[in-house]
């Protein structure tokens, strides 16, 4: 499993570098749209600035460190298979951005990395799987554990996102 544990880091960095550069310039530019058609998701974005996003960025980068150093340190197959649910879990959000660009019919700065990366966490995913002979409901229960994970973790970096930015307007 050593192989393969910074492979899940890297495509992180990877993909989030598309978000973090372009995701305020998009979202000047499609501002309107937004509050016009998905008011819901524009009000989460009303407290976005870049270096907002690079701060969420950075700490979900170590929360993935955090656990890819547990597995290697512990060498814990439960520990591995909560760093797996976190990389499905990632390569789930992957397929949710691509859907989302596809359902808006407009590229979204996540867009490219998401095609690009995707088939490469799955490939290492199903190694991985084999590696640690997961069966399917291992696969299933860490999966969903890795998804919870990501999700509580995804509103903690979108109050950040907004804490910091409103912060950066007092300084």
């Amino acid at each position: 499993m050593e192989k393969y544990v910074w492979i899940f880091p890297v495509l992180f960095i990877f993909h989030d570098m598309e978000e973090i550069i372009g995701y305020g310039i998009w979202l000047k530019k499609n501002r309107a749209m937004l509050d016009e058609k998905y008011p819901k998701i524009s009000r989460i974005y009303e407290n976005y600035s870049t270096e907002g996003m690079a701060l969420a960025a950075f700490e979900e980068l170590l929360l993935c460190l955090l656990f890819c150093i547990l597995a290697l340190m512990t060498k814990n197959k439960m520990i591995w298979l909560i760093w797996l649910g976190g990389f499905i879990a990632y390569a789930f959000h992957l397929l949710i951005h691509i859907c989302q660009s596809l359902f808006i019919r407009k590229y979204i700065p996540c867009f490219i990395t998401s095609i690009i990366v995707l088939p490469i966490s799955i490939w290492q995913i199903y190694e991985c799987i084999l590696e640690l002979q997961c069966t399917v409901s291992a696969v299933i229960l860490f999966s969903s554990v890795g998804m919870i994970i990501v999700a509580l973790n995804l509103k903690f970096a979108q109050f950040l996102i907004g804490k910091f930015t409103k912060w950066m307007m007092t300084i």
